[in-house]
């Protein structure tokens, strides 16, 4: 959801640079010469450039959130993961495959730094939920899969633990 409303902002704020792209280059009552005209349209590209660039990223952050898995039925959990996106923060791949109920032990949730790598990287805080098994570890966080947190929630509330 989070992702689907800065695309929208980042829609709007093209849109209004490209608004301003064709008010400098065709509006009649410009008053800047040819030059001055080609230096505002090159700074409005330069500003519109970002803009596309992380529409385009979080366009392929929302695919690839599509594309994991983590469904809860009766007797197993259902899970595959995959991504760039995850492995940029270091979370395993998961082929599909499903955890039976007896073998999840515990589920965690920890709340980690990660780095955007971009122009400027910064760090962001996000909440990684780890699925505990006899066979080792499946974290999963709500950049990857939809809805992460009700899932964690009724893991937990499946195994009679809180979060």
């Amino acid at each position: 959801m989070v992702i689907a409303a800065v695309t929208a902002l980042l829609w709007v704020l093209l849109s209004a640079l490209v608004f301003a792209i064709g008010a400098v280059i065709f509006d009649a009552n410009n008053r800047l010469s040819t030059a001055e005209s080609a230096i505002a349209d090159l700074i409005l590209l330069l500003l519109a450039t970002p803009l596309v660039l992380q529409i385009r990223t979080l366009r392929a952050c929302r695919k690839e959130c599509a594309g994991n898995i983590v469904e809860l039925a009766e007797d197993s959990i259902k899970i595959r993961l995959y991504g760039s996106y995850r492995e940029a923060k270091d979370l395993p791949v998961v082929a599909e495959t499903r955890v039976a109920w007896c073998d999840v032990m515990e589920i965690t949730k920890e709340r980690r730094k990660f780095t955007y790598p971009s122009l400027i990287p910064f760090e962001y805080p996000l909440d990684v939920y780890t699925i505990v098994t006899e066979e080792g570890e499946i974290s999963f966080t709500p950049e990857c899969v939809r809805g992460a947190k009700s899932i964690a929630t009724e893991i937990a509330a499946r195994l009679g633990q809180d979060i």
